[in-house]
């Protein structure tokens, strides 16, 4: 079923691609993919498949995670580091977040072709989805997500995840309803 998803998935970017008329805009010479869902559902996972599945095609992927300023994610810094300078044909460019270093640590650059993947919980957020041409809800149990978030994080975070993430991002769906403006729910229960 997952690379029956998959395919479906790779589809529908290969017909915006194709498709000016499936972009919000035409003109431009690259298509935007917003993958959505909570932490462990399997957006980063579904972000590499998409990759792996166009060998020689740019693909760049964006995580909102390196948006991160230790406190909370820094939104508006990816929209207009990342989005806005897309949007203007220019090569965008921001510093990542290093979550063991805990600080700003690397630079990326974004070039404005091909297929741009902006993948992370907050990734269809209202400040996003109207420029996203292509935007994928990833949807999990509960109980998968909190597993594959502490087989990634280790038992020490646990609390991490039931008592601050999970709560705050109920809280952003609840909010923003990301998964009512997605065109693809995919299953992220498999591995």
């Amino acid at each position: 079923m997952v690379e029956t998803q998959l395919a479906e998935v790779v589809a529908l970017i290969e017909r915006t691609l194709e498709l000016p008329s499936a972009r919000r805009d035409p003109t431009r010479g690259f298509v935007t993919v917003g993958i959505g869902g909570h932490g462990g559902s399997g957006k980063s996972t579904l972000a590499r498949a998409i990759a792996g599945s166009r060998t020689g095609a740019d693909v760049q992927i964006v995580p909102t995670d390196s948006f991160w300023d230790g406190t909370q994610f820094d939104l508006p810094r990816l929209r207009t580091q990342v989005l806005d300078c897309l949007l203007r044909g220019e090569t965008a460019v921001y510093d990542e977040w290093d979550w063991h270093a805990k600080r700003l640590i690397e630079r990326r650059s974004v070039a404005p072709t091909g297929i741009i993947v902006i993948e992370g919980v907050c990734a269809l957020h209202q400040m996003f989805r109207d420029d996203l041409d292509v935007r994928i809800w990833v949807d999990a149990t509960r109980d998968l997500r909190l597993a594959r978030g502490v087989a990634r994080d280790g038992e020490a975070m646990r609390s991490t995840w039931t008592d601050v993430w999970m709560p705050s991002e109920e809280a952003y769906v609840a909010r923003d309803n990301p998964a009512a403006v997605a065109q693809f729910i995919f299953d992220g229960t498999r591995p």
